[in-house]
């Protein structure tokens, strides 16, 4: 860091001089201000462009879908087409070069060579658009991504679905495309094989379980979405990959008991108490089933089953011990890394964690499962990827837009545009980005929902 303290106070000194030229002009000082505010600019880049070493963005995007009439309400649209095709028109405007991931690993941690401004795009959850759309796109402006799939959502299919590309060349009509789902077997492997897609981990069953005995709600008509998901998920794992198009209310018993839960890597699992559940759900069918939600003291009642089942039982269920925890860890990491080996018989070497879930000891598990290294949840610091640092730990930018609540093409690449310059290292991009989040959060807040916050 020495070597960078006359850099850094000589840019620190440029800062002071466009100060003072602001401060000039503000006072009327005219072109001498002007001259001083110019030359302050010039040479605080030596503080706010820092771009040596260099440093990687990897870039966190999901779908690459738009708002179609056939879009089901609980899928989430992250990033349509025309919108993700800007961003890529961007990156190669401004010379940036896609590399892989072990690319990436390779250079933090032996110093393999990088071009000038390399940048690694990853989508994470497997959506069948990252086939139908992103790999066109990627392939027509020539770079490529890695796709971390969460095996238990890999849908059954030996032949690849119709892409962009055969829009383009007149086999049939965009609105004739398959969208919304996840990726098939066949896609998988043909993403593989063609580079333009390398696949990797985002373990197995992606969904959350039950952590503790303490019940939060019951199940019931307007139970949210996050809770009814992995329900759902958990009791039908067999329809997982076509779930947005097939889970529904009536599919749970209604009065089921809603377990504190958490992220399946997160957390030891709680097994649920099956004698509780069946005398919940037997109520409520007797007393008039869905209708029965009608009452105004419908939770009371529930609540007063539960107590009187306590008081039967006092002591509820609880965590598993270690070596049961371990084995949940594993069957996440190993196992949905060897069955993507198996798909498409290249490594599988690094993890991306569900919805950021994760904990020390999956981190610990890592190299015994075969990887070399993971992604850091968004809640955690994201490095910014330079030689010297983790080459374990990989940080990440979300692609989210500061303007998602807007459709509009322009606002969202002038935010992608300032978040991977501010991660590549010019700290210029702090100001605009602080600007755009005081007026958001103090000035405009946004009053409806973003586009990708459905479900």
């Amino acid at each position: 860091m020495s070597d960078w303290t006359p850099r850094r106070m000589t840019g620190a000194a440029g800062l002071l001089l466009a100060g003072g030229g602001v401060a000039g002009l503000a006072l009327g000082g005219g072109v001498p201000a002007l001259g001083l505010f110019g030359l302050g600019t010039i040479v605080s880049q030596l503080l706010l462009l820092d771009t040596r070493p260099v440093k990687t963005p990897v870039v966190m995007l999901h779908s690459v879908a738009g708002f179609r009439e056939d879009r089901p309400g609980t899928f989430s649209v992250w990033c349509p087409p025309p919108h993700f095709e800007s961003y890529l028109k961007y990156l190669r405007w401004r010379g940036y070069t896609t590399i892989t991931l072990d690319h990436l690993y390779r250079h933090l941690r032996e110093g393999a060579s990088l071009p000038d401004k390399p940048i690694v795009l990853t989508f994470d959850d497997g959506y069948l658009d990252n086939w139908v759309y992103a790999a066109p796109l990627l392939e027509k402006y020539g770079f490529t991504g890695t796709v971390f799939v969460p095996t238990d959502f890999i849908q059954p299919g030996d032949q690849p679905r119709p892409t962009l590309k055969d829009v383009w060349v007149g086999r049939l009509s965009e609105k004739e495309l398959e969208v919304y789902g996840y990726l098939n077997r066949a896609e998988i492997e043909a993403l593989s094989s063609s580079g333009v897609l390398d696949i990797q981990s985002h373990g197995r069953t992606h969904t959350w379980v039950p952590i503790s005995s303490e019940i939060i709600d019951f199940h019931r008509p307007g139970l949210s979405m996050r809770q009814l998901r992995w329900m759902w998920w958990n009791r039908y794992p067999e329809r997982k990959p076509f779930w947005f198009h097939q889970i529904r209310h009536e599919d749970i018993p209604w009065g089921l008991p809603v377990y504190r839960s958490d992220l399946r890597l997160a957390a030891p699992e709680v097994p649920e108490d099956p004698e509780l559940a069946r005398r919940l759900v037997e109520y409520v069918r007797a007393e008039g089933g869905e209708a029965f939600f009608d009452r105004a003291e419908w939770k009371k009642e529930l609540d007063s089953l539960v107590e009187a089942y306590g008081s039967e039982d006092p002591t509820p269920p609880g965590a598993p011990g270690d070596a049961a925890f371990r084995t949940q860890l594993v069957d996440e990491l190993r196992g949905s890394r060897e069955i993507l080996e198996g798909l498409t018989a290249k490594p599988v070497r690094f993890m991306c964690w569900p919805n950021g879930g994760t904990c020390p000891e999956a981190f610990g598990l890592l190299e015994e499962c075969g990887y070399l290294a993971a992604t850091l949840p968004s809640r955690m610091k994201q490095p910014r990827n330079f030689r010297g640092t983790n080459p374990s730990r990989i940080g990440r930018v979300s692609a989210t837009s500061f303007f998602r609540e807007s459709r509009r093409i322009l606002p969202w690449t002038l935010s992608f545009g300032m978040k991977i310059e501010r991660n590549r290292g010019n700290l210029y991009m702090e100001l605009p980005i602080k600007a755009i989040w005081f007026y958001r959060r103090f000035i405009r807040p946004a009053k409806k929902a973003p586009p990708g916050s459905e479900g």
